[in-house]
């Protein structure tokens, strides 16, 4: 009775230190619905495969609610709600904290907001196939943004994230 006394608070302190989802900082959101979709005036891209003003795709868009629906958030429709500013915000910003888990597991580090970014831009997938996440080796085009991203975020403290630390 002892032992699982002692390894059910174990697992709840544990909890408490990592109970807290990373999210993206207000300045790499900002910078990332810029890029997209110039701060909100273009909102539909990709010949309307990407759309509002982080410009998600329906794929993306349904991964996060996947995520949010496993966490219990309010689940939100593509079709009518990706123009929404808050939504989409809302949406991208949840998006970011599932690439960061897959570029963390994939770096063994914590990512870039340029690895972050390139990953949103071109998906998980690709920037392992064009790159192998070398950001040196990405397509021209999202290059370009990642610089403009950087540059977007260059007064900000060097972590990303404006909620829990990162995991060890």
């Amino acid at each position: 009775m002892k032992t699982i006394l002692a390894v059910a608070l174990l697992f709840l302190v544990s909890s408490l230190s990592h109970g807290q989802e990373w999210k993206p900082s207000d300045k790499l959101l900002d910078a990332i619905r810029q890029v997209e979709s110039s701060g909100g005036k273009f909102v539909y891209g990709d010949r309307g495969r990407s759309l509002g003003d982080f410009q998600m795709g329906r794929a993306a868009w349904t991964d996060v609610s996947q995520w949010r629906k496993a966490r219990n958030l309010t689940l939100y429709n593509y079709r009518t709600d990706v123009f929404r500013s808050d939504i989409a915000r809302e949406y991208a910003s949840n998006y970011l904290s599932i690439l960061r888990t897959g570029l963390l597991k994939k770096l063994q580090r914590e990512p870039s907001a340029s690895e972050l970014y390139a990953a949103y831009n071109i998906g998980l997938t690709r920037f392992w196939e064009q790159s192998r996440y070398d950001i040196r080796r990405i397509n021209s085009m999202t290059a370009r943004k990642c610089r403009e991203i950087e540059t977007m975020i260059a007064n900000t403290p060097t972590q990303l994230a404006n909620a829990a630390p990162s995991p060890k």
